[in-house]
């Protein structure tokens, strides 16, 4: 690994001054950035050229209350396009299908988690400025066993928020995301999971979040990335 002029440094900091320690770490923090900075611009240039489908489950109490099927894809200004998909096939129910609730309570419950999927867009770090602002503030440790970089940070997007962000070690791609933190007052319990293509495309197949105050949960599922001929 790359990362093995630091582990000796570590190992050997009594024989070195502090700030030749400190340099060292630095810069390796910098290859480190640098070296994820340009796998995450590859991916999202690749990512322009996809559509893909995304699913969004709302359960409460694990019964589950709406289910949404989008089509998405970049227009030619770049900016995302969601299209809803109103049926599947028979077995699947059509989009915004919620049973057995008040219409008011309907409303506030999509008002409310497909304001919370779009919150938590932010913790995947897709622009440039955030990822160089956590990587600066967060500490960061190797994990052998899974062969990823894991950098834990607070206060990332929100005050009193809590990301640790997997990063497997050869490609420099996302691997997994943890969060803890507020939406609209509410604690939130957020995790992703991301899948690498071999063409170098990192993307969030599978995410899910917990809201504990209403027994809550949201579920997302990316898939069936297809080139945008």
């Amino acid at each position: 690994m790359k990362i093995s002029l630091l582990y000796i440094v570590i190992i050997f900091g009594n024989l070195v001054g502090p700030n030749l320690l400190a340099q060292v770490k630095q810069d390796k923090v910098t290859e480190l950035a640098n070296e994820i900075l340009k796998a995450r611009e590859f991916s999202n240039n690749l990512l322009s050229k996809y559509c893909w489908t995304s699913r969004v489950e709302i359960l409460k109490l694990k019964e589950i209350l709406n289910i949404m099927i989008e089509r998405n894809q970049y227009d030619l200004q770049g900016q995302l396009v969601k299209k809803i998909l109103n049926e599947q096939s028979a077995k699947m129910p059509k989009a915004f299908l919620i049973r057995d609730i008040a219409e008011s309570e309907k409303e506030n419950i999509e008002k409310f988690l497909f304001g919370l999927r779009d919150f938590l867009q932010k913790y995947s770090l897709q622009e440039t400025g955030q990822v160089k602002r956590f990587i600066a503030a967060a500490t960061w440790q190797v994990v052998d066993s899974t062969h990823e970089f894991m950098f834990k940070g607070r206060n990332v997007e929100e005050e009193g928020d809590q990301l640790t962000w997997m990063v497997e070690d050869v490609n420099y791609s996302t691997a997994r995301i943890e969060v803890a933190t507020k939406f609209q007052g509410d604690d939130v319990h957020f995790t992703g999971t991301f899948i690498r293509l071999k063409n170098g495309l990192n993307y969030m197949a599978y995410a899910e979040a917990y809201i504990p105050s209403k027994n809550i949960t949201l579920q997302l599922q990316n898939y069936d990335y297809l080139p945008d001929n």
